[in-house]
């Protein structure tokens, strides 16, 4: 029998409230929490114990859930978790199907898992779809995308070099355990590897792997035969086959400095301080205006010197 996600999209609201509740927030429907509990079990933020070590780090990092790598965080845990369906949809279906509808999806569901229900699969495929697009779910990785009836992967957010460093480094993890270097096609074809969890091909991963080693999130050695008790030279531009060296000890530490450096997290507050002033539907974005002061001030803290000076 496969495993079923919950038949509900995330709902990062009453997922807030259960990670991080509020005294002076009105409380979601008993409903509404029993469902965010599914979410937070199926995304690796709670456990029998309460908060797993990395959701005591996004309930204290983001804990309005608003910053990008909250939502590949998210992604990683249900796409790696039991949920079978899932796993099937992020590494079965997208590679055959880049672009498709929801019928699409549907067919293929009903097709593969023929013991289950029409209408449980027609909810399924609803709960993952809405989950990737609606924007009070995980919509911000861009992961999935839905234009004109039609859903697509192949355009994620990749901006911030630690949560794709993270997501190696995870995926590193169970993969190769402690060694600190692999072959670079070792990574690139890789069964439910990073090109598959990130939705893009081959040669998109390279370019990604070349982002890292910039950010010294992993080094680029060349393959070539060398003294043993030396490290191999960096590789040359031509080098097509190549050693990749990890430069971390732990993905907790990479994506604590994904947090430091997503630019959504102070979004919050900015949102607060004006609440006063402005109706919701007056409330503007501020991402735009983030992303520029973010660059203008510095990457590692502008943002949130804003936030503070806005609040």
């Amino acid at each position: 029998m496969p495993t079923l996600p919950p038949l509900t999209p995330l709902q990062k609201e009453a997922l807030r409230h259960l990670l991080t509740p509020s005294p002076t927030a009105k409380p979601p429907s008993v409903a509404a929490l029993r469902q965010a509990k599914q979410w937070a079990i199926a995304a690796n933020l709670i456990n029998d114990q309460g908060l797993t070590a990395e959701g005591k780090l996004v309930a204290t990092k983001d804990p309005y859930l608003e910053a990008t790598v909250t939502d590949w965080l998210i992604h990683l845990h249900l796409s790696f978790g039991d949920r079978s369906l899932w796993q099937a949809f992020v590494f079965e279906f997208l590679l055959e199907h880049s672009e498709f509808t929801q019928d699409e999806l549907l067919n293929y569901f009903t097709k593969v898992f023929s013991s289950e229900s029409y209408d449980s699969m027609r909810k399924v495929a609803q709960s993952i779809l809405k989950t990737y697009t609606n924007s009070g779910a995980i919509a911000k990785s861009q992961f999935l995308t839905y234009t004109r009836k039609m859903y697509s992967i192949g355009n994620p957010d990749l901006s911030n070099p630690y949560t794709t460093g993270y997501l190696l480094a995870k995926i590193w993890q169970r993969d190769f355990k402690a060694q600190p270097a692999v072959l670079v096609d070792d990574i690139l074809n890789a069964k439910m590897g990073l090109a598959d969890l990130l939705g893009i091909k081959k040669d998109q991963l390279r370019q990604q792997l070349d982002v890292l080693a910039r950010y010294d999130v992993i080094e680029q050695r060349s393959a070539k035969p060398h003294r043993s008790d030396t490290k191999p030279p960096m590789k040359a531009e031509v080098e097509s086959s190549y050693q990749v060296f990890r430069c971390w000890e732990t993905p907790d530490e990479l994506l604590e400095r994904a947090y430091e450096n997503d630019r959504a997290t102070p979004n919050r507050p900015l949102i607060q301080a004006l609440g006063s002033i402005l109706d919701d539907e007056d409330m503007p974005d501020f991402s735009s205006f983030l992303e520029w002061a973010t660059g203008f001030i510095s990457l590692d803290g502008g943002s949130n010197t804003i936030a503070r000076l806005a609040s």
